[in-house]
């Protein structure tokens, strides 16, 4: 039997052959070290922030503590202290003090019981002031020395007057000490509308000692707010 022989190509060593190979082959080899070194090196860095695709840095590893919380926290307890000072003040400002108290109507100079006063396009006036014996007819009431002043009012102006507000009330003796409001039978206090050009009359009883009835004042509003008439005078 003959063996066949494969000779050599002409020309070229065997060495030379495998050359390409064996230095492709080291190329390969360094390429995947090189890999395996920047895979290597990557994982080691734990605290490096890399930008995500919105530009945003996105934390790798182990998050650094946020410190915006307690900032936002902070500024939030400043916003709610500001806002509790400003309500606090005012408050203040709208309590009334002794220094600072909203103004009270204006009491018009004293007049005789039988003077006419006119403000505000009405006409006030005292049609009499008589000493009783005050019956009491509702809780709280004590019969006893009284007086009952009965007052008009006259609407002088265009458009009707509404008396629902009118006040009443009577002071009495050398201190305008305040008198008691009696519901006394005959009492008839101020109420509904009053059209133009018409007058009413209303009738109020109040408690004074019978020693202090020939000094009396009797003060009238129209309405809330209105400056007071005065009428001073002895109840008869």
């Amino acid at each position: 039997m003959s063996r066949v022989h494969t000779e050599p190509e002409a020309g070229i060593p065997p060495a030379r052959r495998r050359g390409p190979w064996v230095a492709l082959a080291l190329l390969v080899v360094a390429a995947l070290v090189a890999v395996g070194l920047l895979v290597s090196g990557r994982g080691g860095e734990g605290s490096t922030t890399q930008p995500d695709a919105g530009g945003s840095p996105a934390a790798t590893g182990t998050a650094a503590p946020a410190t915006s919380a307690p900032a936002t926290s902070a500024a939030a307890e400043t916003d709610a202290d500001a806002g509790a000072g400003t309500d606090a003040a005012a408050v203040v400002a709208a309590t009334p003090t002794a220094q600072g108290s909203p103004d009270l109507p204006e009491d018009l100079p004293a007049v005789a019981l039988d003077e006419p006063v006119a403000v505000d396009a009405v006409t006030m006036s005292v049609v009499s002031l008589e000493a009783i014996d005050g019956q009491a007819s509702g809780p709280g009431n004590v019969s006893g020395p009284a007086v009952r002043v009965t007052v008009r009012i006259t609407n002088d102006g265009s458009a009707p007057l509404v008396l629902d507000g009118a006040v009443v009330t009577v002071v009495h003796g050398a201190d305008a000490t305040p008198a008691a409001p009696l519901d006394d039978p005959s009492a008839l206090r101020f109420t509904g509308s009053l059209a133009a050009g018409e007058s009413a009359a209303g009738v109020y009883v109040f408690s004074v000692p019978a020693e202090q009835r020939g000094d009396v004042r009797v003060q009238v509003a129209h309405q809330p707010g209105a400056p007071v008439a005065v009428f001073t005078g002895a109840a008869g």
